[in-house]
């Protein structure tokens, strides 16, 4: 129905040069309309490294979106980095930085450009400071618990079962 009404209108044609402003022969001319380009989404999705020494002087790379290239600046550890410092890629999708010196424990990482802020969580650990890494102790000590046992359990086994000298 809305089609056949759109293509009524559309054989219409322009309005004569004297037509009358009121006239209800003539369909309205275009209304003019504002183009409003929305402003880039400013976003994170990841940090690499997550943690890092509190000496600083290593390279932060974080990707997401909305970054530009000569307009993002960084605030991490209550320390401004201009952009200058912040090296961002053509399609505005990574940025990398070297972290400076900071006291050990989680600070925020915040990426700033003029349509935007993004944040984060970044993990500065102390010298000396080991990751934990790998799989959890409780097997191995369940694993060693069990042999135990098992070795416990043989040794009573085979001394019912030696001979007993005989009694006279």
């Amino acid at each position: 129905m809305l089609a056949l009404a759109l293509a009524g209108l559309a054989s219409l044609g322009a309005a004569p040069a004297n037509a009358a402003p009121d006239d209800p022969t003539v369909p309205a001319g275009p209304v003019p309309t504002q183009s409003v380009e929305p402003a880039p989404i400013v976003g994170i999705n990841s940090i690499d490294p997550q943690s890092g020494s509190t000496q600083g002087g290593f390279t932060i790379t974080v990707t997401g979106v909305g970054f530009a290239p000569g307009q993002t600046g960084v605030r991490i550890c209550d320390i401004d980095l201009p952009p200058a410092s912040v090296q961002v890629d053509s399609t505005g999708d990574t940025l990398t930085f070297t972290a400076p010196a900071c006291a050990a424990g989680q600070t925020q990482l915040l990426v700033s450009t003029p349509t935007g802020e993004a944040s984060t969580v970044f993990d500065y650990e102390a010298e000396g400071a080991l990751p934990v890494t790998g799989s959890s102790i409780e097997l191995p000590i369940t694993a060693g618990a069990a042999l135990v046992v098992a070795g416990g359990l043989a040794l009573l086994l085979t001394r019912r079962r030696s001979p007993r000298p005989l009694q006279r």
